[in-house]
């Protein structure tokens, strides 16, 4: 549970005031940025929360369901592919619901996780609903940069920035690493290209850079050790996909071209199909 008395000014200050506005952005590190907007959308829809107090009673309907994670009212928007969130993500999970009133609850909020990860369409298709936001709808994008978001998007939102903490960039490529294993293999030559620009926030930094390539080189190694354990036959492609990461490394290494070193590596990931 997120201490209310916590939240960024920005958010408590709307809340206290009851101007609470259409579109948040609340750019942070793990876990911050997600407690946040949990505790922030659980304050929206509370129905028994003290007039002008910024903290939701957790005791009502509303903040019961929300804990259960079966609340009407509030979505949890996530993307369909490793790419990113896209254009059919957000019809189908946002200007869709949009479209009619509440179920029970005042706002309908939306909880956009990785925020940074949509793609420039699928932000472009949001412009409308947040220009012409229904009275009902609250938008929280949660990133973990904004460099990537359209300044035509960031024009219309409130950007609530959260101090960073020392295990944000490990906890970020962790994740985006896990992903990519897991999915690039299945995926067609545009879609793995159009991954680079998940790896863009760690260009300016090597160090960055070198962390990512080393957690992705994890993420192959990991399954190579868990079939070992487990007795099972080890994929050829993990071990060809472990080779990719070890060149790019070295080719970053010798100053290379980020962008062809990291569209390489991706098109060689996902070009290595299963075999024996």
């Amino acid at each position: 549970m997120y201490p209310m008395s916590e939240l960024p000014i920005a958010l408590s200050g709307d809340i206290a005031q009851l101007t609470v506005g259409h579109a948040y952005i609340i750019e942070g590190g793990l876990p911050d940025r997600i407690n946040i907007g949990h505790a922030f959308a659980k304050r929206l829809n509370c129905l028994d929360a003290l007039p002008g107090s910024i903290s939701a009673c957790d005791t009502c309907l509303s903040c019961r369901v929300l804990e259960s994670g079966n609340h009407p009212d509030i979505f949890f928007v996530k993307g369909t592919k490793a790419t990113g969130i896209g254009v059919d993500d957000v019809r189908d999970q946002i200007v869709s619901p949009m479209a009619t009133q509440p179920f029970k609850y005042r706002y309908k909020v939306f909880i956009i996780d990785k925020a940074e990860t949509l793609t420039p369409a699928a932000q472009n298709a949001l412009l409308k609903t947040i220009e012409e936001p229904a009275p009902y709808g609250v938008f929280l994008f949660l990133a973990a940069h904004v460099h990537t978001l359209l300044p035509t998007l960031l024009s219309r939102c409130v950007l609530v920035k959260l101090g960073e903490t020392e295990d944000i960039p490990d906890l970020e490529a962790q994740a985006l690493a896990e992903e990519i294993a897991s999915t690039i293999a299945d995926m067609d030559v545009l879609d793995a290209i159009l991954l680079y620009r998940r790896f863009e926030p760690y260009k300016e930094s090597r160090e960055s850079t070198a962390n990512m390539l080393d957690m992705l080189y994890l993420s192959y190694a990991r399954r190579v050790t868990q079939a070992a354990l487990m007795g099972e036959k080890i994929q050829n492609i993990w071990y060809d996909s472990i080779a990719a990461i070890q060149h790019t490394k070295q080719v970053l290494a010798q100053n290379g071209n980020f962008q062809l070193a990291i569209e390489l590596m991706l098109l060689k990931l996902s070009g290595i199909k299963e075999n024996t």
